[in-house]
């Protein structure tokens, strides 16, 4: 049996509800539910409080009439800038170079894909901060796509954030672990791949342990590691500006030798660079934020946008001078051998200082990504249970440390899936592959609301050029990647269209999620002490 205790504030359409009590054998929570018209939740309450152990579940009812809160606009220009440069500069400087260089060649196409996989974000970004502002609403591109096209479209939409949720973190914590092992291990080593699986597995267990134990913990680990980010990329950056002012340009002037004519692979470049780009779809999140932002939001996407690809072309610059395209491809390590080469003429305890340096800070950072990556990704499953179009099962969430347990442990798993068979340059190229499917038809939706709701009010408009690039971009990168592999993307592409039938067998049907989940979603409320609200 249950009771209520006070509401609190939700994000999103519906409010909160915390209910504790006790496990009733001989009730039956769904047919309580039913009676008490809540949802969103596995459990059920009756007016009654039991005595015994005690379990908070989270449901949400669906009238409610509390108000929600309105957030403030508080954030600057500056403030904006500030917070959408932190998102998207990540770990993607240390990986991708090796990728791009690997399809197309040369140092020059190099650099020009990175201009380019710029302006592109910066097109996407533009695109999603009108969405945000029209639909401030948490859930990002889910929101949007369910608002333009309809719920089987945003089940689909979510299905395929599920997948991209396990490959990205397989990607960062593989990147850790490159780099981790070049502490105490040469790449040449027989037995390198094979444990740089494994400790990326063990990785992503320890982060998904730090996260189960409290929100507020995984931030304050998170916040060292970004400063050790920013140290590492800062170095290299005046490591690549002192060697080319000693004349080392050989590199540089390679230009464009070597150049892949296979037109078609480039796109999986574009996709590599995008990758480090990755943060810009965050910045509509706090579009609700901005102060006057028909003004200050479109100007803080465009500082940004030239602020990120700046940084980028710079540090590219810094890796071509200190490296060989040749040495570029081979490595997966770059920032360690591009210590390595610069103080190979300060001597063995130079070497060995770039070596450790960047292996350990590189290391580091990429583990906060993983962490902060984790976090973020782990919400997902909310916002399927809260739209019953996910088992609640895997919205539990923990008392005593108020984070989501089940969808966590889920999360890791898929992941850890992802680390075995995979490698990060295909990795990349699937989640970028998949991605934009749907970025592709949030742009769209840019345009499809235009016509459909021209009465909603519109904070600011981006010019109809820009979600039409963004939109044919979305169709070159979608259709180059097909044309480059075609069995890989075909299997990706299946793996999205099984949201169909998944859909209208099992989704499509009031609280059938939970047909098959609910015994064990009991079973797991008892042993985590855990509630099903996000």
């Amino acid at each position: 049996r249950y009771s209520s205790t006070d509401p609190v504030d939700h994000n999103g359409d519906a409010t909160s509800l915390f209910l504790t009590g006790t496990d009733s054998p001989a009730g039956d929570p769904q047919k309580t539910l039913d009676a008490q018209k809540l949802t969103y939740g596995a459990l059920t309450a009756d007016e009654e409080s039991g005595k015994g152990d005690q379990v908070v579940v989270g449901v949400a009812m669906e009238r409610c009439t509390l108000k929600v809160q309105e957030l403030e606009r508080s954030l600057s220009l500056l403030h904006t800038v500030s917070i959408a440069v932190s998102q998207i500069i990540g770990s993607g400087i240390f990986v991708s170079p090796n990728g791009i260089i690997m399809k197309v060649g040369s140092m020059g196409v190099s650099l020009l894909i990175w201009l380019v996989g710029g302006l592109l974000a910066l097109c996407g970004a533009l695109c999603f901060g009108e969405l945000g502002a029209l639909c401030p609403k948490s859930g990002g591109e889910f929101q949007y796509i369910k608002m333009t096209y309809g719920r089987m479209a945003a089940f689909a939409n979510l299905w395929v954030l599920i997948i991209v949720s396990s490959m990205g973190p397989a990607v960062i914590a593989l990147t850790f672990s490159n780099y981790f092992l070049s502490l105490f291990m040469d790449e040449s080593h027989s037995h390198f791949e094979i444990a740089t699986k494994a400790v990326a597995s063990l990785a992503i267990l320890i982060v998904v342990a730090i996260c189960v134990y409290g929100t507020k913990a995984g931030v304050m680990v998170q916040n060292f590691f970004m400063f050790m980010k920013f140290l590492a990329i800062g170095l290299l950056v005046i490591l690549g500006a002192i060697y080319m002012g000693k004349g080392k340009t050989e590199n540089i002037k390679s230009g464009f030798e070597g150049t892949n004519k296979d037109y078609a692979g480039w796109s999986d470049a574009v996709l590599s660079s995008l990758w480090a780009y990755n943060g810009w779809t965050s910045i509509n999140v706090i579009a609700s934020e901005v102060k006057n932002p028909k003004k200050n939001l479109p100007l803080a996407l465009i500082t940004t946008g030239v602020l990120v690809t700046f940084s980028y072309m710079i540090i590219n610059l810094s890796y071509h001078a200190l490296l060989s395209p040749e040495q570029l491809k081979n490595s997966t390590s770059i920032a360690v051998l591009a210590g390595e080469t610069f103080f190979a003429d300060y001597g063995d305890e130079w070497v060995f200082f770039g070596r450790y340096f960047f292996a350990a800070s590189v290391a580091l950072s990429t583990f906060g990504a993983l962490l902060s990556m984790i976090l973020a990704f782990s919400r997902l499953p909310h916002v399927g249970t809260m739209e019953h179009m996910l088992p609640s099962v895997l919205g539990l969430v923990s008392r005593e440390s108020k984070t989501p347990v089940t969808s966590l442990m889920f999360l890791g798993f898929t992941s850890m899936c992802c680390v075995w068979p995979g490698n990060i340059t295909d990795l990349i190229i699937y989640v970028g592959f998949l991605s934009w499917i749907f970025w592709g038809m949030c742009f769209a939706a840019v345009i499809v609301l235009r016509i459909k709701r021209p009465e909603m009010e519109r904070p600011f408009q981006v010019p109809l050029v820009i979600p039409v690039i963004a939109i044919l971009t979305s169709l070159y990168l979608i259709l180059g990647s097909i044309y480059a592999a075609p069995l890989k993307s075909g299997i990706w592409v299946l793996a999205s269209l099984i949201a169909v039938p998944v859909y209208y067998g099992y989704v499509d049907k009031e609280r059938s999620c939970d047909r098959w989940s609910s015994a064990l979603t009991q079973r797991l409320l008892a042993y985590f002490d855990a509630g099903t609200a996000a």
